[in-house]
């Protein structure tokens, strides 16, 4: 029998019966899973021609380099905005290499990996700890950009734009505006999400990314617009697909 190498006192042995309870969790739900004994003999027998959907995810989930905050970039051109399109702007994107929607391996074996792309970030945002962490990279994100502009030298008093475009009632309102969104958007549901493409040749970077942000007005109303044209929803490519 496995010796109980935890302390005795109560606190680290209630942290000891949690742990042992997450496991007991993840080991029920790995080994009723159906598809769990498939892939498990599949792997040990290094078939590289199985979908491993169970064993290892097909995609990634991170979080917009840029903040969703349209006040954080005072400068930038109406045409060119570097901010996400609405509260914590998440990306999903796939493990191999695949250029664009558009990629014929993108929309393979009846859209796997767009399918896969989506549920990633379904089962993520239905656990408490996907939520905090997308929650602490929007703010990650926020905190960056603020540094940066508080730390940019000021324009010389001659110049049109001596006077703050970034000053400290708008830097309040940023981070004010982010504390005010924090609880709604935690009680959000996969179907207040919109989950799109820009498809070439309208997008920004050549690889794969399924973008993934609140369509409700709320959170979307500091964030930019100007690329909602170019902005394909899932189902639409889905439809096109299945015609």
């Amino acid at each position: 029998m496995c010796q109980n190498r935890y302390d005795s006192n109560a606190a680290t042995q209630q942290r000891f019966e949690e742990l042992k309870n997450h496991y007991k969790k993840r080991r029920d739900d790995f080994r009723n899973n159906p598809r769990s004994s498939i892939e498990l003999e599949a792997w040990r027998n290094q078939d590289n021609d199985v979908a491993y959907n169970l064993l290892t995810k097909l995609s990634y989930i991170i979080g917009n380099l840029a903040s969703y905050d349209s006040r954080q970039y005072p400068l930038s051109p109406n045409d060119k905005r570097p901010e996400g399109q609405g509260f914590c702007h998440t990306l999903v994107i796939p493990k191999n290499r695949v250029y664009n929607v558009v990629d014929p391996n993108a929309t393979a074996d009846n859209c796997e990996l767009l399918n896969e792309m989506h549920k990633h970030f379904v089962d993520f945002w239905q656990t408490d700890q996907g939520k905090e962490k997308i929650l602490a990279r929007a703010k990650r994100a926020i905190d960056d950009q603020d540094k940066k502009l508080r730390n940019a030298p000021a324009p010389p008093s001659n110049s049109q734009s001596a006077s703050p475009v970034y000053d400290e009632a708008t830097r309040k309102n940023v981070f004010d505006h982010f504390d005010k969104l924090k609880e709604p958007f935690k009680k959000l549901e996969a179907k207040d999400f919109r989950f799109a493409f820009h498809v070439f040749p309208d997008n920004s970077i050549g690889h794969l990314h399924m973008h993934v942000f609140p369509h409700q007005e709320m959170f979307r109303e500091v964030s930019t617009k100007v690329y909602d044209w170019k902005t394909v929803p899932l189902d639409a490519i889905l439809a096109v697909e299945r015609a």
